[in-house]
């Protein structure tokens, strides 16, 4: 089954050098295709996704479908769910442009996830800071956040407590999708993403869709690491539009999630995913 891979970026020239470079080169085993978004390109995007395509002026990578917008108006919401239709893989992967890829089979073993297990709508990865620090393995829900989502151990060195909660795969009721795998037919399904928020929250909105509708839960996949050079493609707690993106949050999703933080961090086991061997059909699959 094959992934497209979605990346959406504006005038971030050199990490997104960086990014598709990593792609081309670590992502082995997976059958994909790079659908780039780029909202008001300039000379120097255009040129680092050219040489990324041609050598000589001959298309020797064809693995990548730029799309060029002229204006940069859109939200993430928006311009991802025009870029999801552009592709037809049976797999969409959202990617950030400041993430890079740093082992051979980082993709393949998400899709393994959703390969085997009805039951999981959506896939994240393990995220670091270039510094080695966590940027993301999971997202909770709290009142100690003001019952908005976060990151656990967000910003944390790994000790040796965190590097052993990490090592395992778990259920959470979110992940985000800096670097996030899910099925086509069940992204269609949501109607994809809600165009409601405009940059922030977005992925919660549809991971915690997918879990009340579809009853499809995501999982943190920690054999697949990379680094993610957050803010460079967007700084979101300076966004004019954070307060907006939290009201549609809470008014629209404030039912569906649970105050589950205490949970992951009193119990070592807590929601631990075990890897399906064969695809179960829905209605047999179980949350073990």
């Amino acid at each position: 089954m094959s992934v497209d891979i979605v990346i959406t970026t504006y005038r971030n020239t050199d990490k997104l050098k960086v990014c598709l470079e990593s792609i081309l080169e670590k992502t082995k085993f997976v059958d994909y295709k790079i659908y780039l978004w780029a909202n008001e390109p300039n000379e120097e995007v255009k040129k680092v996704i050219h040489d990324s395509m041609y050598l000589d002026g001959i298309l020797f990578n064809d693995r990548i479908e730029p799309i060029f917008s002229d204006n940069n108006d859109g939200s993430f919401s928006s311009n991802n769910n025009a870029e999801a239709k552009e592709g037809t893989g049976e797999y969409i992967l959202f990617l950030n442009d400041d993430i890079i890829t740093v082992h051979d089979s980082w993709l393949l073993n998400m899709k393994r996830i959703l390969d085997t297990d009805q039951k999981v709508g959506t896939v994240g990865s393990l995220l670091l800071y270039p510094n080695g620090n966590i940027q993301h393995c999971g997202v909770f829900f709290s009142r100690k956040t003001n019952n908005l989502p976060f990151h656990m151990f967000y910003q944390k060195p790994i000790d040796a407590n965190i590097a052993k909660f990490i090592s395992v795969p778990r259920y959470y009721q979110a992940v985000t999708a800096a670097c996030m795998l899910v099925r086509r037919s069940d992204f269609e399904a949501l109607g994809g993403y809600d165009e409601k928020f405009f940059y922030g929250f977005e992925d919660t909105g549809l991971c915690l869709s997918m879990k009340s509708k579809l009853k499809k839960w995501s999982v943190f996949c920690p054999d697949s690491k990379l680094v993610h050079n957050e803010g460079i493609s967007g700084t979101f707690k300076k966004h004019p539009k954070l307060q907006d993106n939290i009201k549609v949050l809470r008014d629209h999703y404030s039912g569906l999630f649970i105050d589950d933080y205490d949970m992951y961090l009193s119990n070592p086991n807590f929601m631990v995913y075990k890897y399906k061997q064969v695809e179960q059909p829905p209605e047999e699959a179980e949350i073990e």
